[in-house]
């Protein structure tokens, strides 16, 4: 949840329109919890898309919520320790949790994808209460986003989007 708003936040100061939503199970704690952003040049008239370009998977019980729209998403990074191996093509297992906060190594992640909000991310980050320690985790996560992209061709054409649609 904590790294959408920070997305969105960053997003939008860089022009952006942007719609972001969370989904939250009946549990109140350590239930499945799915939180997306929808970022668009255009003003975004339906904030409830079919599938995704990217998706950061951290557990399994948030990719079985939402099974359909993900698994027809472009690129799925799955933390390989807590979401079962998922038989697609598209889909690339890393560690995620283990290497730092969670979700600041998946917005890391995010930002190898979309680099011109990068800046805009750090700042958002170093408000926080815990800045040094999700500053790590994000700069970890950014390595790891850029060592997929290195490795895994089919990232390149999500990343390509991505980029191209932050920075024109």
């Amino acid at each position: 949840m904590l790294a959408t708003t920070l997305l969105a936040r960053a997003a939008f100061k860089k022009g952006l329109y942007v719609a972001q939503l969370q989904s939250y199970g009946a549990e109140v704690r350590g239930g499945a919890v799915v939180a997306y952003v929808v970022l668009s040049k255009q003003p975004i008239e339906n904030p409830y898309p079919e599938n995704y370009d990217l998706v950061i998977a951290l557990h399994e019980a948030g990719v079985a919520r939402r099974r359909n729209e993900i698994l027809s998403s472009k690129a799925i990074i799955a933390d390989e320790d807590l979401v079962k191996p998922i038989p697609k093509d598209n889909v690339i297992q890393v560690k995620i949790v283990k290497s730092g906060t969670p979700n600041m190594v998946a917005l890391g992640i995010i930002t190898a994808f979309i680099p011109a909000i990068t800046e805009e991310l750090r700042k958002e980050i170093s408000k926080l209460w815990n800045a040094e320690e999700n500053l790590r985790s994000f700069d970890t996560g950014v390595r790891i986003g850029f060592e997929l992209l290195g490795k895994h061709t089919k990232l390149k054409d999500v990343a390509e989007s991505l980029t191209k649609l932050v920075s024109s």
